[in-house]
């Protein structure tokens, strides 16, 4: 054997030993890039579905608490108006900011709060109250939050739609007030209330009218017997002892 005589690598040996390193490079960049990509996409994801999460738990607590929704029936809105029966919440208001970059709670006097951080903005938010004779009024509720990212991979979109009716009776803290003065009436003739309580006096700027002529005002006597107050055929006002409601 040559003594002189060197060993290594030929020419060619060394051009395939590239060629398999620049192809598992460049294969195991590929791998390294989709799991990177894989990962932007799952985190942008969990931050809006969390987020997602909490203003709907947020509105469906506050919308089954309220007292009245406050929204006009039939009419998309991008705010939610609700009366409460605590005065420190009344009114309660969940709506987007102009710029759509985040939802807001207000209730009372207080300074408003956040419901979302700077991760998300809102791509939709509309309310629609409907009213359902007999039964609580609903809200249809359509809220999109979206990744706040300019980049392709970190780009994700989460939409709710639900519709949530009320589940308690109305019960106020303070005056019960129509929007305008003397044109709302307080049930129709085809949807009546029933018996009414009254701790103080009730006046009236109209007539009072009985439209049956079996009933009439009751009044009670200092000795705590009752009488109805009728009138007769002729206009005479005439009294009957009946039981004290």
């Amino acid at each position: 054997m040559d003594m002189n005589q060197r060993s290594g690598f030929t020419l060619v040996e060394v051009l395939i030993y590239a060629t398999v390193f620049s192809v598992s490079a460049v294969f195991l960049v590929n791998i390294l890039a989709t799991i990177t990509n894989i990962q932007l996409k799952q985190t942008s994801m969990n931050e809006v579905n969390q987020q997602l999460s909490f203003v709907s738990e947020t509105i469906k607590r506050y919308v089954r608490e309220s007292s009245v929704i406050t929204n006009t029936a039939g009419v998309a809105s991008s705010s939610l108006a609700l009366r409460m029966a605590s005065s420190t919440l009344d009114p309660t208001i969940i709506y987007v900011d102009a710029s759509s970059t985040a939802m807001h709670l207000s209730q009372g006097t207080s300074t408003p709060i956040t419901l979302t951080n700077d991760k998300v903005t809102v791509g939709n938010f509309s309310i629609t109250k409907f009213e359902n004779p007999g039964g609580m009024a609903v809200v249809q509720i359509d809220l999109t939050l979206d990744y706040n990212s300019t980049g392709a991979q970190s780009k994700a979109s989460q939409t709710w739609r639900s519709a949530i009716a009320r589940v308690s009776a109305a019960t106020f803290d303070s005056s019960l007030l129509p929007t305008t003065n003397g044109s709302l009436n307080f049930g129709a003739s085809d949807a009546k209330w029933n018996d009414a309580y009254f701790g103080g006096t009730v006046r009236s700027v109209g007539d009072i009218g009985f439209t049956n002529s079996s009933v009439g005002l009751v009044l009670v006597s200092p000795s705590s017997t009752c009488f109805r107050v009728g009138v007769s055929n002729t206009g005479i006002i005439t009294t009957s002892s009946v039981a004290c409601p």
